[in-house]
């Protein structure tokens, strides 16, 4: 089951502030590099926001190494320097927002309770949940219930989508007032559909890096191809390379490597029969296929440089 939430522009966005004089508003910003201009998101927070009220959750770790990488929970105030700055970089720097009539202290246990969540199967993860595209399926999927008893006394949750690029939008999501809320944060497990969702967006992700990937080492080459292009050469061809048995980041690099020289369907080129023989040959694991292809791309390039 979805759940509906409304979609705001900037503006709109903004005067959603004014209108909500008796609820806190929270951010949980990302800790894991420093926002351009600042040399860690604590430097960022007590520059912009007058006397805040900041934690980095991961100090409950007791790993003080860790705290330049932390995510921090702050309330934010909304006529700050921090709120307009927030704003103004949704679309630069990792950040979720949302409203409470609870002060930092009751919340703080359930943000740093999700740092760690369960996959349906029983696996324990680390969750970058301060990371919007993956708040977005709690926006989306997460049940009331499921909601409250993850983040605590919540009225509302937000953050920022940028779908198609010169179209920003937020995603805010209202909850009516809860009257069973939970004392303490529990286990978090996620339904089968979450866990959908949260598969297609790390899908998503990793197709993403692996087409930046391919511009970064072939800029030369890519030059003259847009960033849609590209990214449509990357998805058809790791959907090729599932076919042909390939499962790993290591092992989809390279089948890209041979598509980016060979062509994006180069096993069914008659002119390089040997790749059908090769990729149809059930008799050899993934990484071996992948040797034998990568013989004769150096063999091609041997000749080219000749």
């Amino acid at each position: 089951m979805k759940f509906t939430y409304e979609v705001m522009d900037r503006l709109q966005f903004r005067r959603l502030f004014l209108d909500q004089p008796d609820l806190r508003l929270y951010a949980v910003i990302d800790g894991a590099r420093a926002p351009e201009g600042y040399q860690t998101v604590g430097a960022l927070i007590y520059t912009l926001e007058d006397n805040p009220t900041a934690y980095p959750l991961f100090l409950h770790s007791g790993n003080h190494e860790l705290l330049e990488l932390s995510p921090w929970l702050v309330e934010v105030t909304p006529e700050s320097r921090l709120f307009d700055w927030l704003i103004e970089n949704a679309g630069n720097h990792p950040y979720i927002l949302f409203w409470s009539k609870a002060e930092i202290a009751r919340l703080k246990p359930f943000f740093v309770n999700l740092l760690h969540a369960q996959s349906p199967q029983g696996a324990t993860l680390f969750f970058r949940y301060y990371d919007p595209a993956v708040f977005s399926v709690f926006i989306e999927y997460s049940s009331d219930d499921a909601t409250f008893s993850r983040l605590g006394d919540v009225s509302a949750i937000a953050t920022y989508a940028d779908k198609e690029p010169g179209q920003p939008q937020w995603r805010v999501r209202w909850f009516e007032q809860y009257k069973n809320l939970v004392s303490e944060p529990t286990t978090v497990t996620f339904s089968e559909q979450e866990w959908l969702a949260l598969s297609g967006i790390r899908r998503r992700t990793s197709l993403t890096q692996m087409a930046n990937m391919l511009r970064k080492n072939y800029h030369d080459h890519l030059v003259d191809t847009d960033q849609h292009e590209l990214q449509q050469f990357v998805d058809s061809s790791v959907l090729l390379g599932e076919q042909l048995g390939f499962t790993t980041r290591n092992e989809f690099e390279q089948w890209l490597d041979l598509s980016l020289y060979f062509g994006e369907r180069f096993v069914d080129d008659p002119r390089y029969s040997w790749a059908q023989r090769i990729t149809q040959n059930s008799q050899l694991r993934p990484t071996e296929k992948l040797q034998q292809l990568n013989l004769y791309l150096d063999l091609y390039q041997a000749r080219s440089a000749s």
